[in-house]
């Protein structure tokens, strides 16, 4: 990454260095690799912990405050020395914390860019998040909404204006990810212990059943023939719990659970069939890395954002959450084999169109551009 001598500093915020956290890390990680085309110099500053997954990848791009938690408050008064010596042009949150907000807010020359990954609550309650949202939405130059769905919840219960909104969407590095030659997806399938007659049927997120569905995801697999197989990424609270369940429901042998991984394009390319079984997903990053393996996805209708990217032209949406539908709507992949061609090429060309990282840090450097020379023209 080589950035000009005269440009824009750009400073994004995270909570911590752990993709566990949530994808808005990876956002903000992917934004930071990406705008110094565009003649930006952007940095990516952690609050929590130490150096951590993302180091590798920012190198001296990635600054931390070495903060144990929120009630670590003594060390607070970090953020505002590094502000002072980095004098970052654009300050661009990617977390709602009211304590990062309200020491950001002390520094007024510089534009104030926050980052939608959720919609606004409905319930206005008070509590520290919704003063964090009040104080954000009141020092905040302009609101990057990562879907339509996340910007009209933005306007309508987070009192935003229209005009201080944008949607851009996030994006998914199809150099990383991408369709497997048949030596990849062979040699995918044998890291995994995948017998060769087996047809794999793939989860990638938190194994967190209240949200993500992962237990109804296991109930599908109960209800496939014995040559489907089951791979199961990720980590979370519910990890034994789900491990439990597949010894209850009779399919223990044949469900992998890989817990994090490293590089999880190995996954999607060992995989016949992606499974979203959310309850709700605002974006829906492991859709967008499944399609652009090429991966047929099939959903459960899910609240939020995800249904913007997950449709009946890119994949298959089913009408109800009904574990014995998706069981067939998954066999039947299998049986019309050319309406899923089409549906893939419709989603490899959204994925061009809206969800390259490259074009989405040429329009975030722009809105940054036309602030900054907002604010310096008064």
């Amino acid at each position: 990454m080589v950035i000009p001598a005269k440009c824009l500093k750009v400073l994004h915020i995270c909570q911590r260095d752990d993709p566990a956290t949530g994808g808005a890390v990876r956002v903000a990680v992917e934004y930071v690799k990406h705008l110094g085309d565009y003649q930006i110099d952007a940095h990516c500053l952690f609050l929590y912990g130490s150096p951590g997954y993302f180091k590798s990848e920012l190198g001296d791009y990635a600054h931390y405050l070495n903060i144990k938690n929120s009630k670590d408050f003594l060390k607070f008064r970090r953020l505002t020395k590094f502000l002072d010596e980095f004098q970052a042009d654009v300050i661009h949150h990617h977390d709602g914390l009211l304590w990062c907000q309200l020491l950001t807010f002390s520094h007024p020359s510089m534009v104030k860019v926050a980052h939608a990954h959720l919609p606004a609550p409905n319930k206005i309650i008070f509590s520290k998040a919704t003063l964090a949202n009040w104080l954000q939405r009141w020092s905040t130059d302009t609101l990057i909404c990562i879907t339509e769905d996340t910007r009209q919840s933005q306007i309508e219960q987070g009192k935003y204006l229209p005009s201080q909104t944008q949607v851009i969407y996030n994006g998914v590095d199809t150099k990383r990810f991408y369709p497997p030659q048949t030596k990849n997806r062979l040699n995918a399938r044998q890291e995994f212990g995948i017998p060769d007659n087996a047809i794999l049927i793939g989860f990638v997120g938190r194994l967190h059943c209240a949200m993500k569905g992962t237990d109804d995801f296991l109930r599908v697999i109960a209800l496939l023939p014995s040559n489907f197989y089951a791979l199961v990424v990720g980590c979370g609270t519910d990890a034994e719990i789900l491990k439990q369940l597949a010894q209850n429901l009779k399919i223990g042998d044949r469900v992998i659970f890989t817990g994090i991984l490293e590089n999880t394009v190995s996954a999607y390319q060992a995989m016949d069939v992606f499974c979203l079984t959310s309850h709700w997903e605002p974006f829906g990053l492991v859709v967008a890395e499944a399609m652009a393996c090429r991966v047929p996805v099939i959903g459960f209708p899910c609240a939020g954002g995800v249904k913007e990217l997950l449709t009946p032209l890119t994949g298959c949406i089913l009408p109800t959450r009904d574990t014995a539908v998706m069981a067939q709507a998954i066999i039947e992949i299998f049986q019309y084999p050319e309406q899923w061609k089409q549906r893939q090429r419709n989603a490899q060309s959204q994925l061009r169109e809206h969800h390259n990282w490259e074009k989405n840090a040429s329009s975030l450097a722009r809105i940054y551009k036309g602030l900054v020379k907002q604010k310096t023209n008064g």
